[in-house]
């Protein structure tokens, strides 16, 4: 079955919200539905909440894969699948069974049923059980119940019933635009992006900033930040990104810091504009791509220093991953052939030959009062550029 009207989604997570409940069911349909709209006009289908689970109509057949990559990006969704209806009845149930089944390539085979009205006379593992023997009986494929090679779902209401073979697995998580905002430290690597996708995974709306040292290097990291958020954006579909000069900032930096701890003070100086942004935005938390020990400046020392300067959460959710985890991520979600094309970035402008690794914070404080730290800021915030993506 290459095309269908029908489609059943899943949810799980957010099935345990008690009270808040219908919060997220709402903001879960409202994300189906503009995810959906990028391939079909939403005049051509309509989505129902029917006994904690989304059923998707189309008013002509559509193709299944084409809306599985759709779906796909709807964070909250456990499953879905394409289905097949038909009567509430045994007999209806395994003829369409078997229709399904004779489509698909298999050796082995289970059948999971569930009752959500328990109309039929018989429990689920009696239906499982016919449907599996005429299966048997027609196809000559064996059953098995451990790892099958292909899964018939069937779900019974009262008037109808759902009949698939072809369920996928959600991406999970929290509806996007249901956890609050929070803004990202973008760059043009492989981390902040993903980074950034666990954040909208648990539901986070994302407004990024990047700073960048045009004109002294390209305009690459920049044109590479833009195209990483637009592939975020299919997460999320529209974002803030801002733009931040600071090659100034790091002339200055440069000019009264030790050379082993330019990067901690690049880096205080970014967490103080972005927090500043944060404020005035209204948004509640940072987001950064930083995983314990992987560079320099990653030092649970060095991230501490950072941190010292800002009051608001900073969320690291790669804190505890390798590069290949992190690249693998990256792959998956479609941000590593963008993350992999060479850039520089701001930290790489002026780039100290030994960084410290666990700098003394009562160091880097003695060694800050020698700038204008609430003038650069200022200055950094004032010449910031907002791009709507």
């Amino acid at each position: 079955m290459t095309h269908t009207t029908l489609f059943i989604c899943h949810y799980s997570e957010i099935g345990l919200k008690g009270k808040n409940r219908n919060y997220f069911i709402k903001a879960l349909k409202s994300n189906m539905r503009k995810v959906l709209k990028r391939a079909l006009p939403e005049s051509v289908f309509r989505i129902e909440h029917v006994e904690r689970r989304f059923i998707v109509f189309f008013e002509d057949a559509v193709e299944i894969t084409r809306v599985y990559q759709n779906l796909n990006d709807v964070f909250g969704l456990a499953n879905f699948t394409a289905v097949q209806q038909t009567a509430p009845e045994m007999e209806a149930i395994q003829a369409t069974a078997l229709e399904l089944l004779a489509e698909k390539q298999y050796n082995s085979f289970v059948v999971r049923s569930r009752r959500v009205h328990k109309i039929l006379p018989i429990n689920s593992v009696e239906i499982n059980r016919r449907v599996g023997a005429a299966v048997v009986e027609k196809y000559h494929k064996k059953v098995s119940l451990k790892e099958p090679d292909l899964t018939c779902n069937i779900e019974i209401f009262k008037n109808k019933a759902f009949v698939s073979v072809d369920k996928r697995k959600g991406p999970g998580g929290m509806p996007v635009r249901t956890s609050g905002r929070v803004l990202v430290l973008m760059s043009g690597g492989f981390d902040s992006p993903v980074a950034a996708w666990y954040a909208l995974k648990r539901g986070a709306q994302c407004e990024y900033i990047h700073f960048h040292t045009y004109p002294f290097t390209n305009k690459l990291s920049q044109e590479k930040v833009k195209d990483l958020v637009r592939r975020l954006n299919k997460f999320q579909f529209k974002s803030k990104l801002y733009m931040v000069p600071f090659t100034e900032t790091q002339k200055e930096i440069v000019a009264a810091v030790p050379d082993k701890y330019r990067i901690v003070f690049y880096r205080r100086f970014m967490m103080r504009v972005t927090e500043h942004l944060a404020q005035q935005r209204g948004i509640s938390a940072v987001v950064t791509g930083e995983s314990l020990g992987q560079v320099a400046s990653q030092t649970l020392e060095n991230m501490a220093a950072v941190e010292q300067v800002i009051t608001m959460p900073v969320l690291r959710p790669l804190i505890g991953m390798d590069k290949n985890e992190i690249m693998d991520i990256a792959r998956k979600i479609g941000t590593y052939d963008i993350s992999v094309l060479p850039h520089d970035d701001a930290c790489t402008r002026f780039m100290p030959h030994n960084p410290v690794i666990r700098a003394r914070l009562d160091e880097v404080v003695e060694i800050e009062k020698a700038l204008d730290v609430d003038a650069l800021v200022a200055r950094d915030l004032q010449k910031m550029e907002l791009l709507e993506i």
